[in-house]
């Protein structure tokens, strides 16, 4: 069983939210999470196609979407121009083995597997925590459910920056070895903004822009292995426009940590993964678990200390 320790020790200094704090909410088709009245995240529940005209293996749940910045300034894309089947913030892979035959959970055009919600299993809202557990599953569509995967999300009590943390745990619920194969990308996505996507000529307004622990812009962050990977962009918010992003901190207790990053030299795009240099196996019932953290921003990174933020400093109450 591939395992996730505890939390280094530490301390931070993060501004509260004020009186209301996070909060959350579910109507049965997604879980809503808000920082004193203002929206953070959406958990898509309910399958979703959102044209009549895109091919039905694009319908898609299990994803986090809508995702903002403390100013409102909307960080994620789900179904993209050019690119459909990627979902705002989700988890996939993309070049597997099962029983003999190739299986990818993450491009569902290839018609071989893809991803979806299970069941809700719980909401929680106390302590300064908004959060939820959700089990989802990555389907072959020949062989129905090979992973059951338990998602769960923790928005703390922070104004500016908003900070909320991801653990997935995923189980082989079969009796045959899984084999995650080495691979450039897959394990954990996230698709930025339509404001910063080239192909989508009704919305874009300039290229995202990207920012790693180690300085590291663009190109060159590509298949490094940093504390945290930004991505940011010029986006129209709720209350303002300007710049605005998101950083991922994955937790440096992962397997095969430091990971690596996947930058895309032209989509706002990244992954964080295990496999770029070598594939790894998940026998029946054993479980592969990660954690990242997110911390939603407003401005440029290089203006923000956002190792505040990281693990070590603002460990999980």
């Amino acid at each position: 069983m591939i395992l996730l320790g505890g939390c280094a020790p530490g301390s931070g200094d993060v501004p509260p939210s004020g009186d209301r704090g996070p909060a959350v909410e579910t109507d049965g088709a997604a879980v809503r999470i808000t920082v004193s009245g203002r929206p953070v995240l959406e958990y898509a529940m309910e399958e979703r196609l959102p044209s009549d005209t895109l091919p039905g293996y694009y319908r898609r749940s299990g994803y986090i979407d809508s995702v903002y910045s403390p100013e409102g300034h909307l960080l994620t894309d789900a179904f993209p121009a050019g690119h459909t089947h990627h979902h705002g913030i989700f988890t996939a892979w993309t070049s597997a083995t099962f029983r003999g035959e190739h299986l990818d959970f993450w491009n569902q055009h290839h018609e071989t597997g893809t991803a979806r919600h299970a069941e809700l299993l719980e909401i929680y809202d106390s302590a300064g925590v908004a959060g939820f557990r959700v089990r989802l599953e990555q389907v072959s569509l020949q062989y129905g459910p090979i992973l059951s995967e338990d998602w769960r999300v923790r928005v703390y009590d922070t104004a500016e920056p908003y900070v909320w943390d991801l653990r997935t745990a995923q189980t082989n619920v079969t009796g045959d070895t899984l084999y995650l194969n080495r691979y450039d990308y897959g394990g954990l996505g996230v698709r930025g903004s339509a404001d910063w996507n080239q192909v989508d000529s009704l919305r874009f307004r300039a290229p995202a822009k990207f920012l790693t622990s180690a300085g590291d812009f663009r190109a060159a962050a590509n298949h490094t292995r940093p504390e945290w990977v930004a991505m940011y962009g010029e986006t129209s918010g709720i209350r303002s426009e300007g710049t605005a992003g998101l950083a991922v901190f994955p937790h440096p207790e992962n397997f095969r940590a430091p990971e690596f990053v996947r930058v895309h030299p032209d989509m706002p795009y990244l992954s964080v993964t295990p496999v770029v240099e070598e594939g790894f196996s998940l026998p029946p019932g054993e479980t592969f678990v990660a954690r990242y953290r997110f911390v939603l921003f407003d401005g440029e990174p290089a203006g923000i200390d956002l190792s505040r933020y990281g693990w070590s400093a603002f460990p999980p109450r």
